[in-house]
């Protein structure tokens, strides 16, 4: 990891070089057409990055760049920015861009050798053909940000969710296009995009817009940092304040799962459990395992059983197999209890008489399609 410090701290990573190395070794074929390719990408990239950089700088932001295994990235925090901010921050990414194409295209103009004449042309042709892909209106392009940009400010919510829908759409049949014609790599990348701003779509779903807001966000860093120092008190608070602020979207589901495990951890159990039981739809897997044990105890049955499956298979275990088995057997179903007695046996160290004289297990005997499973444990 190379990191160059400076008003515009820039931080490049080894796979960016690799990358480039690759597609400089098939645009020429040999090692010093490679290292060449090298230089104009580098070189393009960060004048691309620079021009967002900059502007963000001019609006007060304090502002980095990183180039990484698939191009640049400049990230950027200070005050809020309003929406005509945000767009030219994006815009003037690809107008630096067109900018080095105007230039290379200049000098191409004046009298070269062959070696900086084909240097230049390729830094010419690059930057026109990588501006006007960089403006498709694709997440996560520039285009696809000003295209989200512009539907957020008039739709809100609403148009966030439908840049993310007609990127994916268009990334797909970008990705089928170039398939076609034989440009797998491109496709590949296309592919990606559509991927990724599906799966962006899909979730977003579930949002508000209190996860649109920077200062919820902010406050949900600060509060994972909070736990990560062990600051458990102070992590319990932040979440509870984006919990609130965040008015039931994907941050506060979040924060609700990380406050419930908090609050197991302390031993209140019945707080836990209800927090976890009001968001089930959006819990992810650890939490679902969590709201699991939390239903046995508060004698959720049902819930246990609807659960056990899914949970069993993210962290499988004894002790899970048994609080499945004795849920179902609280509710008289017999071959699944069996069934579940007998997942927990294979794990070993079980001692089988002491456990079927529980009043639950003793309920099931006689019944025959419990007793199939006991007799193979026998």
């Amino acid at each position: 990891m190379i990191e160059i410090p400076g008003p515009i701290p820039i931080r490049i990573h080894p796979l960016f070089w690799a990358l480039c190395a690759l597609i400089g070794w098939m645009y020429s074929a040999s090692l010093a057409g490679m290292f060449i390719w090298i230089g104009i990408i580098f070189v393009s990239v960060l004048i691309h990055e620079f021009g967002h950089a900059l502007t963000a700088v001019l609006f007060q932001q304090k502002a980095r760049i990183q180039l990484v295994v698939l191009g640049g990235l400049t990230s950027y925090e200070g005050p809020k920015l309003k929406y005509w901010q945000q767009f030219f921050i994006v815009l003037n990414g690809p107008l630096f861009g067109f900018l080095l194409f105007l230039l290379a295209t200049y000098v191409l103009t004046l009298p070269l050798s062959p070696l900086w004449h084909a240097i230049f042309k390729s830094t010419q042709v690059a930057n026109l053909f990588w501006t006007i892909v960089n403006l498709l209106p694709v997440m996560p392009l520039d285009g696809g940000q000003l295209l989200r940009i512009i539907l957020e400010a008039f739709f809100g919510l609403r148009g966030f969710r439908a840049s993310l829908f007609l990127g994916a759409l268009l990334s797909i049949l970008l990705s089928f296009y170039f398939f076609i014609v034989q440009a797998f790599l491109i496709g590949a990348i296309f592919f990606l995009f559509a991927f990724q701003s599906f799966d962006s779509w899909r979730r977003s779903r579930l949002a508000t817009t209190g996860d649109r807001e920077d200062e919820n966000r902010k406050l949900f860093i600060q509060a994972e940092e909070a736990l990560q120092l062990g600051k458990r008190d102070e992590a319990k608070k932040l979440f509870e304040e984006v919990k609130s602020k965040a008015k039931g979207g994907v941050l506060a589901a979040a924060a609700a799962q990380y406050l419930a495990q908090l609050l197991s951890a302390e031993g209140k159990h019945q707080e836990a459990y209800e927090l976890l039981l009001s968001i089930e739809k959006h819990l992810a897997s650890d939490s679902k395992c969590l709201l699991h044990q939390l239903a046995a105890e508060m004698g959720n049955d049902k819930l246990v059983a609807r659960l056990s499956t899914e949970c069993y298979q993210i962290a499988p275990s004894r002790e899970m197999a048994l609080i499945n088995a004795r849920s179902f057997a609280r509710l008289k179903q017999a071959r699944l209890a069996g069934g579940w007695l007998q997942t927990a046996w294979q794990f070993g160290g079980l001692n089988l008489e002491t456990l079927l004289k529980e009043e639950y297990f003793v309920a099931l005997k006689g019944v025959r399609e419990f007793e199939e499973f006991i007799e193979k444990l026998k």
